[in-house]
């Protein structure tokens, strides 16, 4: 099985570098990367072939794709993708505009392709143990959810709207708008927002609260930010609470941690030891690749989560509820 690499943009294409070359079977067949330096770097560093143009990788002997460029760079790397018959695992958000994700699902099911989300959290183990736990209705059925998804600011063209098509509420808010969708097995169909560039200053949304309503009525929130200050131990946290009309369910998708303290330096610092969600995503990918089936999540969950962050979008503006 031999899988390239579209885009070194986002931090995570690294993770799933790793992945595959950790995979038995697989070979990271090559790297497309525009910037020639970072393309070079990266290419050594994970011993593979560099491209400049997607479409000279894309046309080499590879199965699939991972497609890592800035999030409005999505829809043309999918779609080159889909017409060469590669198969796509495409990092979220899926798209930034709706017209955009209805092009590459149309693309890529018109072309017999496998599309796939890049939502790692689906892999967790904390994830993976509560869905378990209310399919065998340990707490009933759910009612309502409250999630949370804070982080640090991101740097470069996650900052610039023109290339990353929105702030912390599109970039924090599909993670849990699809676990949501995931543990009701129902649609988003409204948002209610407020959004806004209240802590850092860099003139786009680093924090917004949703609130969303399901088609089988369940209502949940999120809190999504990039609220942690520099020195914050750890990345991101990912929490959720299911109410059910059995009991309360409490996930804390991180919190597989110890703290490590650096008496020269007074660094302090939370050392992950759990689950790699990254891994598990590419596992998949990759066997659904192999037994020629529809990957989970596919490109479907990816447009649907984006949908409810553009509504948080919409919403933010209008100060009214949006269809999702």
């Amino acid at each position: 099985m031999r899988v390239g690499i579209i885009g070194f943009e986002h931090m995570h294409a690294t993770s799933y570098a790793s992945a595959l070359r950790r995979i038995p079977g697989v070979e990271l067949a090559g790297i497309a990367e525009a910037d020639e330096f970072r393309g070079t770097q990266m290419a050594a560093r994970f011993s593979t072939r560099h491209f400049r143009d997607p479409r000279d990788l894309l046309d080499t002997d590879i199965q699939g794709v991972v497609v890592c460029t800035s999030n409005v760079g999505h829809r043309d790397a999918v779609i080159e993708a889909a017409e060469r018959g590669r198969h796509v695992l495409v990092e979220k958000p899926f798209a930034t505009r709706a017209e955009d994700a209805e092009a590459m699902l149309s693309a890529c099911g018109k072309h017999g392709v496998n599309l796939m989300t890049a939502f790692p959290l689906r892999f967790n183990q904390s994830v993976i143990q509560a869905k378990r736990t209310v399919e065998a209705g340990g707490i009933g059925e759910i009612r309502c959810i409250t999630g949370v998804n804070h982080g640090k600011i991101p740097s470069g063209w996650f900052l610039d709207k023109a290339r990353s098509g929105g702030g912390a509420v599109l970039d924090h808010t599909v993670h849990v708008a699809d676990l949501m969708r995931w543990f009701t097995g129902s649609e988003p169909t409204a948002v209610y927002a407020e959004s806004g560039e209240l802590i850092h200053g860099r003139g786009i949304d680093d924090c917004g609260l949703l609130h969303v309503e399901f088609d089988n009525g369940v209502f949940a929130t999120i809190d999504t930010s990039w609220a942690h200050h520099d020195n914050y131990p750890i990345w991101p946290e990912v929490y959720l609470r299911l109410v059910g009309t059995r009991g309360v369910l409490t996930v804390d998708a991180f919190r597989q941690t110890f703290r490590l303290f650096a008496p020269k330096d007074g660094a302090v610092s939370d050392v992950y030891w759990g689950s790699d969600g990254d891994l598990g995503l590419v596992r998949e990918f990759v066997s659904s690749m192999r037994e020629g089936r529809k990957p989970h999540p596919d490109g479907k969950d990816g447009e649907r989560a984006m949908a409810v962050a553009l509504a948080a979008y919409r919403s933010s503006e209008t100060h009214g509820k949006e269809a999702v």
